[in-house]
C-alpha cells in the first residue's frame, strides 16, 4: 500500500504540505536528524517476534491470554502482546502498514508538538493496543483457552489516526489500485465487523475495529481541532 500526493516526500510517505510557520520549517529540519521513534519500535517488534518464534518460555510470558491477567493480575500483557506474532506473514503486515502511516503520523506530531512528539506517537501506539484487547480481555477472562498475539490494535490506531488527519489523501492498494483512506478506513471497519460476525477464521478482527476507535480517539485527545479539519476537508471536496 502506498500513500500517494502530488509534492513532497518523507520517508517513502508523499506527504501533502499545508503553510507551515517558520518554527515548523525550524523544526522539519531538525526531524531528519533525530532518531525515529517509528522505525526504533519496529525494530524491536520485529528483533522480539523473532526471538518468540523459537523461544516458547518468552512467547508464553508475553502473550495475551485474559485468564491469566485476570488471575495473575499480569496487565503488562496488554502490551507485551503487540510485540508477539503468529507467524512470518503476520508480523510483515503489521509492520509494513505501520511503517507506511507511522513515520508520516511521528512527523505530524513532531511539526505540531515538537519534543513531545515521541511520547505522544507512543501513546497513541499503546493505547489503541491496550483498547483494542479491552472488548477481548471482558469477554473472556473467564477462558483458560483463549489467547491471542500481535500489533494490530495499535497499528490500527496508527492507520485510523492517519485517516482522520488525511480523509482523502490516495492510497494505492496493491500498488495499482487508488483508493481515498476515509473510504478505505469504511471498508476495514466492514470487513473486520463483518468478519468477526463469521468467526471463521483466526485472526482477532474485533480488536482491528476497536485498535482503530483507541486511534481517533488518541489523536482527537492530543490535537481535538485535528476533528475539525477532518470535516472540513470531507465538505470541501463536494464543494
Amino acid at each position: 500500500m502506498r500513500i500517494r500526493y502530488k509534492k513532497y516526500s518523507f520517508n517513502g510517505v508523499k506527504l501533502k504540505i499545508e503553510l507551515l510557520e517558520q518554527k515548523f520549517i525550524t523544526i522539519n529540519k531538525r526531524y531528519l536528524f533525530i532518531v525515529s521513534i517509528n522505525i526504533l519500535l519496529i525494530i524491536s517488534i520485529t528483533v522480539i517476534s523473532f526471538s518468540a518464534f523459537s523461544n516458547t518460555l518468552l512467547f508464553s510470558k508475553f502473550i495475551f491470554k485474559p485468564y491469566i491477567i485476570h488471575n495473575n493480575k499480569e496487565w503488562y500483557r496488554f502490551i507485551s502482546s503487540a510485540w508477539l506474532h503468529a507467524d512470518y506473514v503476520h508480523l510483515f503486515i503489521n509492520l509494513f502498514v505501520l511503517f507506511s502511516f507511522g513515520n508520516y503520523l511521528e512527523y505530524y506530531l513532531n511539526l505540531h508538538f515538537d519534543s513531545l512528539s515521541t511520547v505522544l506517537y507512543l501513546s497513541i501506539f499503546l493505547g489503541a493496543t491496550i483498547i483494542a484487547h479491552l472488548p477481548g480481555y471482558v469477554k473472556h477472562k473467564l477462558n483458560f483457552n483463549y489467547q491471542a498475539v500481535g500489533a494490530s490494535g495499535g497499528v490500527s490506531g496508527v492507520l485510523f489516526a492517519y485517516i482522520l488527519i488525511n480523509p482523502l489523501s490516495m492510497l494505492e492498494l496493491y500498488l495499482f489500485i487508488p483508493i481515498p483512506a476515509i473510504l478505505f478506513g469504511v471498508l476495514y471497519i466492514w470487513y473486520s465487523y463483518y468478519m468477526s460476525k463469521k468467526n471463521i477464521d483466526n485472526i482477532g478482527h474485533e480488536a482491528h475495529i476497536y485498535g482503530a476507535i483507541g486511534g481517533i480517539a488518541m489523536i482527537i485527545s492530543i490535537k481535538p481541532d485535528v476533528l475539525i479539519s477532518f470535516f472540513n476537508q470531507l465538505a470541501n471536496a463536494f464543494n
